[in-house]
């Protein structure tokens, strides 16, 4: 739970104006006063701000009498200090503080007035104390002091050279002369070796090197100088000689340190190995047993890094120093302790040896103040004065304050600042409004009650949110003179924070952004915080000490308003508080005389609380100490299942943590009050744990969730009968009460967890990082910076599968069913099959019982079964697919399922497989059968996947099987005889089944076909081969070109499934489906359109594709039945909206209209255009009203040429939205490039495009084919007929601009003559179709669209025609009337063209060749 952050800091510890290496560092009791030694100076340091308080300088007599200084020691109460020197003699300072109280620091501003302090941040609030440092004696003894320490407020234990215990007084030390000898028969001799003492054997030399010392375990861990580590112990702290005995610790032969973990009890000693081992204290026996092993992994760095030179524990945590400098945190009161850091890990560079080259070779650790400093002494280098780093940490607030693992939200605390990482909850903090007010109600006044502004929050998951801190500041107010933070909470809401430092406490409220403090600054030092710190309904409940009465209490101050006693809630307990929790309307209190209180809370209004006692329950028979509790807390979590419709607000069950071992209090029988008796151990060597109480309607509720450190978690939950059988009994009652009603699971983790999202069933933690910003050695930057990230680790998986395990599916199953709605719950089902194949497949030796049946039986209740597998054997080894494909199916059945599920997309994951594991001609066979229905189900981008991947299919290893793996026999494919040699490879006999190809792909789609639609009707008819599009035969005869590779043939047979899909969707009329195909598969849609011409793109019925467009675009019925006059309804509100113009727009894809008149430019259609933007419509469609400035020219033209009526109807918008109406635009400009004039005149209509129309009957007619030009007119008579004879049609009014168009097709067939005699003409005129066409599109081109689109690159493929080959318009109307021939024009003109001239001259007025 610590994590370093930002740089470690160089300090310089020696006297003001000197550099000096640094021999050791010392912090006393409270974490205040820090004292280093020199080889001959010593100096008291404050902690915050570290600046130098007192020195004192040895002598050179000194110097050589006694020798240079090597650690100190200080007494508790911070008076005195002892040091110990190389010579062995101890000497004695007196630390004295001022009487008058005064501090070191004089704040004086200078004279001007520029250079005066105005902010409140620039002055130094905190009092630092004067003190002065003097030597009161040297004391040696008859043998060499070889190491000290502390064992109680006023006794020292020494040992000494001859293998001796000496145990003195402070005051001893006080009353002795200087340089005194103090007599050798008060110490403590440790005998040597003999069969009937209590005492290990030991050598002549043997002595004590390291020794700590601990009041809960009642001993001393020791390393003697022969690297043997012992425990020493006795009945009473006299340590008398009769009433000591020690232990050997076994399997430790290289010790170098040793070290106590007082909260948990265990003794920790470091090897020369690098490695610590752990131990702990037998309860039966007393004697030590084995807890678990400290050592660095192999992916940290490898190889040994000397022996351990320093172990610190900081409450519950251990960092330990090794001779190569690696620093390492870990929690030691686990059965195995995670690492949370290593400065090996850390960035020192590209070219930095580690095991060489360390920048930090650390000999000595010293933790500051609450843990939030580490003191670092590195060895002494040549080139650098100073030896001592300083490392900032922030650590979790469950590590001070238990109570807060309910909560779902990460709260780090540093020593003046909080982290806080909470998810989407402060984006959504203003999401919606709810005011209240207060008022003077009494207890009915509701929870929410409040005197601010009221914020209604959708906390949602924190599961997929940033990965960014949220850091608060500590107002300059309160940590000026309470630094550092002790306590820091935060509601379940995540909308208040607490904190609580030396003295007092302050609050902050997301919302506001503000911070709350005392306005009275003595209230605020008038108590200390203790115990711990939560929030319940709104009101901060803490245990406090407070330092004006006396008195231990229980506080509880609102949040609402101002922070002052008036308005808080005491409570005065018998003992300081050492921990409290909060279970629902309960609170659970332990005091340091091993009472547990629980109290009942309820809340009478905004302001005003009210705190019961309901019970107390004495612990002290279940610890050594109430100090050894950990934690604790008060649940309705029983051993035994709770029947149906039992109230379970009620605590029935207390959790403590002691010294690793969860114990659970549960009541009697026949009593209200729990009985320690009762007691009952769940699990031992456990850190941490969750209740999962909070959770409605899921199979794991009523968990509890215990963390064991490197070992993982352990899961305590329920088993449940079937539900059939729990309606059956409707209570808790089992069938067969022998069964067992609970199951501890466990499960790795590889995270520290922090927080548990039950909901999520997630796990949330924090990791470290560093990264180096410069490799300069002088610059204080060298080192890496370290960084936080947070991380999250899904553990559904693990629970499903030691259920399975276990052979309880059925408990899996419900646990799972719960979870389905997670986003991740195929990814947790994925991760389950991956860790049992990865694990049967790979070992070496025979499984008697495999699981991965059972899960492959438990994944497939599920419906992402398929999707599962096919995930889960393309992120394992292809080795590994013949153990997992034996058992779950073969790939092709399993692809065939997918195919009958409609689960595409999983079948297109099995086509990896396939390739790998058959043949190619398989995997190809299965490509193309879902290419084909992935086009019939419109999944135009997993159609795009199988194009490319059919055409990365080697085609050399089409027909040879796949020999880079052995396949297993459960899922080898039958043998097959050698098709090479059944299969003609000849291409002509290729040819004669599929017909000459003699077509290339072309780029273009722009690319039209030359010869007349009769000649190509008839060519194709005749079973002739195509001639390739911008290709001619020398001799004229058509030409066949041979395939030469098989890469042509492969795409080839992928153009025909593309081609016939296509001809299904023409022929269906699914015009925006042809287009998105177009667009995604890169489908040369006019190329394909200019050969269906005559086929395909052929319409019998105009009427009818027109009725099937409509329907397909959901756009209303253009002939609605004679009762529905949705034409007249479109009317009315074209009244209603006012006023409009002509409906006809300009012509082409190119030229759009907007509703402010202005014409813009259209993108081409894309395949980020959904499909679904234009049916997304009402019924009746938008009227959009156009300028007068788009009036189309021909509708002018023939209004006044023909005198036809302007009805209201015409004056209607375009009903088409606008996005729908440019994709059709530019499906109208591919089939009239494509010469469809069918489709490209049904479109026209659709749109509405009289110019449009004008243009293609231009083209018909210049075509010269009479077949077309009745097929024209009879369909637009058709369309004519069927909008007339019904009123409601929308076309109404757009049709009547078509008689022209008709009228004109008459006369033009009547010119021609007769049926007979038309046909030898259409043959002669079709070869001009083509140039025929380009050029009046051109000539319309110009009468429509825009110059400035022509500039810009718009132009049509008539630009590269010769000006001479261009033809005029033949027949077209100009608004003027004038006639006359253009220049130019009529010398180019056929004699049919001129023939028809002189018969329509005398009966159109108006009218003129072009």
């Amino acid at each position: 739970m610590y994590f370093p952050v930002g740089w470690p800091k160089r300090v310089s510890l020696a006297l003001p104006g000197e550099s000096a290496n640094i021999r050791h560092i010392c912090c006393d009791a409270v974490k205040i006063l820090v004292a280093a030694v020199g080889d001959d100076f010593l100096g008291i340091w404050y902690a915050n701000p570290l600046i130098p308080i007192a020195y004192f300088r040895r002598t050179e007599e000194s110097l050589k009498q006694f020798g240079r200084n090597l650690l100190i020691v200080w007494k508790p109460d911070s008076r005195q200090l002892a040091l110990l020197t190389s010579e062995g003699a101890l000497l004695l300072y007196q630390l004295d503080f001022d009487a008058n109280g005064s501090g070191i620091l004089m704040q004086v501003d200078p004279p001007a007035a520029s250079l005066k302090r105005d902010s409140a941040e620039l002055f130094i609030k905190e009092n630092i104390p004067r003190l002065s440092l003097r030597e009161l004696c040297s004391v040696t003894l008859g043998s060499v002091i070889t190491t000290v320490c502390c064992i109680s407020l006023s006794e020292l234990l020494l040992a000494t050279q001859s293998c001796e215990l000496l145990r003195l007084q402070w005051t001893q030390l006080e009353l002795a002369e200087n340089e005194q000898e103090l007599p050798a028969l008060a110490s403590i001799k440790l005998p040597t070796a003999s069969a009937g003492q209590n005492f290990p054997p030991l050598g002549n030399d043997s002595f004590v090197a390291s020794l700590e010392y601990s009041p809960f375990i009642g001993g001393c861990a020791a390393v003697f100088s022969d690297r043997r580590a012992a425990f020493l112990i006795a009945n009473n702290l006299k340590f008398e000689t009769d009433h000591m005995h020690g232990f050997w610790v076994q399997d430790v032969e290289d010790a170098s340190v040793c070290s106590v973990n007082h909260k948990f009890r265990l003794l920790a000693y470091g090897q020369e190995s690098s490695a610590v081992n752990v131990y702990a204290i037998d309860d039966a026996t007393g004697g030590l047993e084995f807890s678990h092993r400290l050592t660095l992994t192999e992916n940290v760095l490898p190889g040994s890094l000397g022996a351990v030179n320093e172990l610190k524990v900081e409450s519950r945590w251990l960092c330990f120093g090794c001779e190569l400098g690696p620093m390492v945190d870990c929690r030691s009161g686990a059965p195995s302790a995670p690492l949370l850091m290593s400065t090996l890990s850390w960035d020192f560079g590209l070219n930095v040896d580690l095991l060489k080259q360390n920048p930090l070779k650390l000999r000595r650790l010293e933790w500051s103040t609450e843990g939030y400093q580490l003191f670092m002494l590195m060895k002494e280098a040549e080139n650098q004065a100073n030896n001592v780093l300083q490392l900032q940490f922030v650590k979790s607030a469950l590590s001070m304050n238990p109570c807060m693992t309910a909560n779902p939200h990460i709260l780090l605390q540093g020593d003046d600042c909080l982290y806080i990482n909470q998810g989407n909850n402060l984006e959504e903090t203003y999401g919606g409004n709810k005011f209240t007010f207060p008022s003077s109600g009494g207890a009915d006044q509701p929870e929410d009650d409040c005197l601010e502004l009221k914020h209604s929050l959708n906390t949602g998951s924190i599961l997929t949110e940033s990965k960014y801190w949220t850091l608060l500041q500590l107002p300059l107010n309160y940590a000026s003179t309470n630094w550092p933070i002790r306590y820091a909470a935060i509601d379940k809401d995540g909308l208040h924070l607490a904190v609580a430092g030396r003295t007092g406490l302050a609050h902050y409220s997301l919302m506001t952004r503000k911070w709350k403090l005392f306005g009275n600054e003595s209230q605020e030092k008038d108590f200390v915080v203790s115990g711990g710190l939560l929030w319940w309904h709104g009101f901060i409940v803490m245990g406090c000490y407070s330092l004006l009465d006396r008195t231990d209490e229980l506080r509880c101050y609102p949040a609402e308003c101002k922070l002052d006693n008036q308005f808080g809630h005491k409570l005065q307990v018998r003992a300081p508080v050492i921990s409290l929790n909060v279970f629902r309307n309960q609170l659970i209190v332990l005091t340091a005389d091993g009472i547990v209180s629980l109290f009942h809370m309820s809340k009478k209004s905004a302001y005003a609380i009210d705190i019961e006692c309901a019970y107390e329950l004495d612990v002290k028979s279940i610890c050594i100490h109430p100090a050894c509790i950990v934690s604790l807390t008060v649940t309705n979590l029983k051993n035994e299942l709770k029947p149906q419709g039992q109230q379970q607000d009620q605590a029935e069950t207390i959790i403590v943590n002691v010294c690793g071992r969860i114990l659970m209090i549960q009541r009697d029988a026949n009593e209200n009050v729990p009985n320690t008796l009762l007691a009952t151990c769940l699990a031992s060597c456990v850190e941490c744990f969750w209740l999962s109480h909070t959770l409605e309607r899921c199979a794991m509720r009523d968990c509890l969730w215990l963390y064991s450190g490197a070992h993982g978690m352990r899961v305590w939950l329920p088993i449940l009968p079937p539900g059939r059988e729990r309606r059956e009994q409707g209570g808790a009652q089992r069938l067969h009460s022998f069964m067992s009603k609970r199951i501890m699971l466990s499960f790795p983790l590889k995270v520290y967890p922090l927080v548990i999202l039950f909901d999520n069933v997630i796990v949330l933690g924090v990791e470290n990082e560093s990264t180096l910003y410069t490799n300069e050695s002088a610059s204080h930057f060298s080192v890496p910076f370290a960084l936080m990230e947070r991380k999250s680790q899904i553990y559904l998986h693990k629970v499903l599968r030691q259920l399975i395990k276990r052979n309880l599916g059925y408990s899996a199953w419900e646990i799972a069913q719960s979870c389905r709605a997670l986003p991740y719950f195929p990814h947790a089902l994925e991760l389950l099959l991956h860790e049992v194949l990865e694990e049967e497949a790979t070992s070496k030796q025979p499984i008697p019982d495999a699981q991965l049946p059972s899960i492959l039986d438990f994944i497939r209740e599920f419906p992402v079964y398929l999707e599962t597998i096919v995930q889960c054997a393309r992120k394992t080894e292809i080795a590994l697919w013949p153990y997992l494909f034996s058992m779950a199916g073969k790939p092709k059945e399993l692809f065939q399922l997918c195919l009958q599920s409609e689960q595409l997309d999983t079948a297109a994951s099995y086509l990896i497989i396939l390739q790998n594991l058959e043949p190619s001609v398989v995997s190809k066979q299965y490509a193309t059968m879902l290419l084909d229905i992935a086009l019939q189900q419109r999944k135009w981008e997993l159609a795009k996947d199988l194009i490319r991947f059919l055409k990365a299919i080697d085609p050399n290893e089409i027909d040879s099987p796949r020999s880079s793996m052995v396949v297993n026999v459960k899922i080898a494919p039958p043998p097959q005889v050698n098709t090479q040699q059944q299969v003609n490879q000849n291409a002509d006999a290729f040819n004669m089944v599929l017909g000459p190809i003699a077509r290339e792909r072309s780029f273009s789609t722009t690319v039209t076909s030359n010869l007349p639609k009769d000649k190509q009707a008839a060519g194709s008819g005749g079973g002739m081969a195509v001639t390739p599009i911008g290709e001619t035969s020398s001799s004229g005869a058509p030409s066949v070109v041979r395939r030469r590779s098989t890469k042509q043939r492969e795409t080839f047979c992928i153009d025909l499934i593309l081609q016939r899909h296509a001809r299904q969707l023409l022929q269906n009329y699914k015009l925006m489906d042809l287009g998105y195909m177009c667009a995604y598969l890169d489908f040369h849609l006019v190329t394909w359109l200019s050969q269906e011409a005559e086929r395909t793109a052929k319409l019998d019925d105009f009427a009818c594709a027109l009725q099937a467009l409509h329907e397909e675009l959901q756009l209303p019925s253009p002939f609605p039945p004679s009762g529905k006059d949705e034409f007249a309804q479109l009317r009315g509100t074209h009244r209603q909206a006012g006023g409009g113009s002509s409906q006809t727009s300009e012509s082409g894809y190119f030229s759009l209209a907007t509703p402010n008149g202005a014409a813009t430019q259209s993108p081409q259609l894309q395949p980020s255009i959904k499909e679904e933007e234009e049916l997304q419509h009402s019924s009746l469609p938008i009227l959009k009203v156009r300028s007068s400035s788009q009036l189309s020219f021909d509708n002018f033209r023939y209004r006044r040429l023909y005198s036809l009526p302007a009805s209201e109807d015409d004056l209607l918008a375009d009903p088409l939205p606008e996005k729908l109406s440019i994709k059709l635009r530019y499906l109208l400009q591919l089939f009239i490039e494509a010469n469809c004039t069918d489709y490209a005149l049904v479109l026209s209509i659709l749109l509405q495009d009289a110019a449009s129309i004008s243009r293609i009957v231009n083209v018909i007619i210049r075509s010269e084919s009479v077949n077309s030009c009745k097929r024209t007119e009879a369909a637009l008579k058709q369309l004519s007929q069927w909008t007339f004879e019904h009123n409601g049609s929308l076309y109404r009014g757009f049709v009547m601009t078509l008689q022209p168009h008709i009228y004109l097709l008459e006369q033009y067939i009547q010119s021609l003559g007769d049926a007979s005699s038309s046909s030898s003409h259409d043959a002669s005129a079709g070869n001009d179709l083509t140039a025929d066409s380009a050029a009046v599109l051109d000539n319309d081109e110009s009468d429509f669209v825009p110059k400035l689109q022509q500039a810009n690159g718009n132009q049509w493929k008539t630009d590269l025609m010769p000006a001479h080959q261009r033809l005029t318009r033949h027949a077209s109307l100009e608004s003027n009337g004038n006639a006359g021939p253009t220049s130019g024009g009529s010398a180019q003109s056929t004699p049919t063209q001129q023939r028809l001239l002189r018969q329509n001259s005398r009966d159109r007025e108006g009218c003129r060749l072009m």
